[in-house]
């Protein structure tokens, strides 16, 4: 059974800066995601962190952080 997918939406109530995260997708699939995320958002300037943490076992999670 594969790890679930999904997308989190955080927004700073004092500054309305709004941070994206992303995860559980292979990477290319994540990439394209993010990519259509950013587009429906109409974010131009938003800036993209990719990230990777090992799990037990040696797999690992991909994160996308879009900020």
């Amino acid at each position: 059974m594969s790890a679930p997918a999904y997308i989190d939406f955080y927004v700073d109530p004092k500054t309305g800066e709004m941070e994206i995260k992303i995860e559980g997708l292979p990477d290319a699939m994540c990439d394209a995601v993010a990519a259509e995320v950013l587009k429906n958002l109409g974010l131009t300037d938003a800036k993209v962190t990719k990230t990777a943490a090992a799990n037990e076992g040696g797999g690992q999670k991909r994160t996308l952080g879009l900020s």
